[in-house]
């Protein structure tokens, strides 16, 4: 359920409830704990039910919270105080109409805290020009942001009016450790309140990630954007990733409590995006993703231009002409064997040959190993709610990068003993095609689906699986619409990146547009320094930064470029679907 803000109901209530839980369990008399199964199964069980009343009455997402915060609490003391409860909805509903008509009461009238209010915190000789009760509402969000010890103690002291000696007794722990943490606690919030009041923070201007990426392998459950599934995930990334920062360091960046952010920020540890820095009782965290600051601009000048004009005169039209010359069109086919179609995907295979010349053993180093069974970099570009929604159209040189689709291809063994359903593709996806779901609509098993297509017929398929391909236009008129690419491998080779080293074999890169491409690398990793943090600058490298001249930008520019000079001609309806397809299949002696 998306909000204004950036974290929903199911960010919230459930760290809420162990928190309260925390607290009460261990200051409430033993007769309370009573059916404490049967409670804590009920109370989770309603969690959503309460937060949905409490944001149907309030309208407002940090009223909601702190209503639903309230009736979870008086509700879970009700559940541990009654056993005979027979309707329970009936039950609910009037404890939370109840503690609705309270809460109003308490907005009319007025909250009072006066215990805090009396804290040794001089906020009033510092910040004399702001009136208090603004003050006052600053540092009560504050105390969330305190460690889960540091909040218990706060509260145990402030509100509930323990003595030192009574809350070492009531956690376990020393009375000089209690007197620490009270000690430390007003300091943090002191600083706190300074920071919220002086500062402009993600509180205030929370980011978006505007895009996101996966370089690798994604496992079967998703990619980056699976695990970035809501806004406060992706301000926990990006409020460590210039600067370690602790858990109460990241709560203050992002303006959110710290018993909302830990349950997220311990997920993007797990998964790897997130690290753990240390093992200290208040470790700091790093982001490791590759993040782009869209809200900063880089300024290529006319390197592109420049590598468009360099790359058509010194290589592509070479290319071209040998690739005419040959009958056989390099072992290139495609439906009705049209020239011009099957050079449009002649200029991805070319400008695929420089970019797996380094960037893919550049990339291995990189990539991370997930529990999920993905295998990538992780990447997102970010913006804030005053950018502009991304339009494809808008950027025509947009492109989703190279992807790969392969079967039975990585031990000799397996791909012998199947070699009639051993396959690689190169596929990718740009405004000359009709098509813009990239990898996720890229699947193996359609590719699947059409060699059996080609190797067995129509009817071997499933109706569902006839239709998928027709309608991704891999079939039309019963016809196979890709580029198939046919090639004879070794006794010690399978079919996996046989395209390029036939291309290795085939075309020589001129040392002119060698020389050229170093220097546009050079020139790339200068500008880019501007959007990257110290740890992630080598990932940025290999990733933004090596064979530039290639990077998936390039294959629309040199489209565009090729049809201005007559080069290529427009393709029809049916050929932009499938266009920049490739499959690569061993060939039969």
């Amino acid at each position: 359920m998306k909000q204004k803000f950036y974290y929903n109901e199911t960010d919230i209530l459930p760290n809420n409830i162990r928190f309260q839980e925390t607290i009460y369990t261990e200051m409430l008399p033993e007769a309370f704990n009573m059916n404490k199964q049967d409670a804590d199964k009920y109370i989770f069980e309603y969690l959503d039910k309460i937060f949905g009343f409490s944001l149907d009455k309030m309208k407002n997402i940090e009223q909601a919270q702190e209503l639903a915060s309230d009736i979870v609490y008086q509700v879970y003391l009700s559940f541990l105080k009654k056993d005979d409860i027979i309707n329970l909805d009936g039950y609910v509903y009037r404890i939370a109409r109840n503690v609705y008509a309270r809460y109003i009461h308490q907005l009319e009238t007025g909250r009072k805290f006066e215990s805090i209010e009396g804290m040794a915190i001089p906020f009033h000789d510092t910040y004399g020009s702001i009136d208090d009760n603004d003050v006052m509402e600053k540092l009560k969000r504050e105390i969330g942001y305190l460690s889960k010890r540091q909040r218990l103690v706060i509260y145990m002291h402030y509100y509930d009016k323990l003595s030192v000696k009574e809350i070492a007794l009531t956690l376990g722990i020393s009375q000089g450790t209690v007197m620490w943490h009270l000690s430390d606690a007003r300091t943090k919030l002191k600083e706190g309140i300074d920071m919220n009041i002086k500062e402009q923070n993600l509180a205030i201007n929370p980011i978006k990630f505007a895009d996101t990426g996966t370089c690798g392998s994604p496992s079967p459950m998703g990619g980056t954007e699976t695990m970035f599934d809501n806004r406060l995930k992706e301000n926990i990334a990006w409020a460590c990733y210039h600067e370690p920062k602790t858990l109460e360091e990241i709560s203050r960046t992002i303006g959110v409590p710290s018993f909302y952010v830990a349950d997220n920020l311990e997920k993007l540890v797990d998964y790897a995006y997130i690290d753990k820095l240390d093992n200290s009782k208040n470790p700091k965290y790093r982001t490791n993703m590759l993040i782009s600051d869209s809200r900063i601009d880089l300024d290529y000048g006319d390197w592109f231009e420049k590598a468009t004009e360099l790359l058509i005169e010194k290589y592509i039209l070479q290319i071209f002409a040998e690739f005419e010359s040959d009958p056989n069109h390099w072992g290139f086919s495609c439906d009705g064997n049209d020239t011009n179609f099957l050079k449009y995907n002649l200029v991805m295979a070319c400008l695929m040959k420089f970019w797996l010349a380094d960037n893919g053993e550049n990339f291995a180093k990189f990539q991370v190993r997930r529990p999920d069974g993905g295998n990538f970099i992780a990447m997102a570009s970010v913006n804030d709610d005053r950018s502009p929604e991304i339009n494809l159209e808008d950027h025509p040189y947009w492109s989703c990068g190279i992807m790969t689709r392969d079967a039975h291809c990585y031990t000799l063994e397996d791909f012998r003993a199947n070699i009639d359903k051993a396959f690689e593709t190169i596929s990718t996806d740009c405004r000359f095609a009709d098509r813009n779901e990239g990898w996720q609509d890229n699947r193996n098993e359609d590719w699947e689906s059409l060699l059996k297509f080609m190797n067995e017929g129509k009817e071997k398929l499933s109706l569902e699986e006839y239709k998928r391909l027709c309608d991704k236009g891999y079939i039309f008129e019963d016809r196979v619409q890709p580029v198939v690419f046919r090639t004879r491998v070794d006794a010690n080779e399978t079919i996996s990146y046989s395209l390029k080293r036939y291309l290795d074999k085939k075309i020589t890169i001129p040392s002119e547009i060698t020389k050229f491409s170093k220097e546009m690398d050079e020139a790339f990793y200068t500008e880019n320094k501007k959007r990257y943090p110290e740890h992630v600058l080598p990932v940025a490298k290999a990733v933004w930064c090596t064979n530039t001249i290639a990077s998936p930008t390039m294959l629309p520019r040199m489209i565009e470029k090729l049809l201005e000079k007559g080069l290529l001609e427009p393709l029809n309806d049916i050929q932009r679907k499938s266009v920049f397809s490739i499959m690569c299949l061993p060939e039969y002696e």
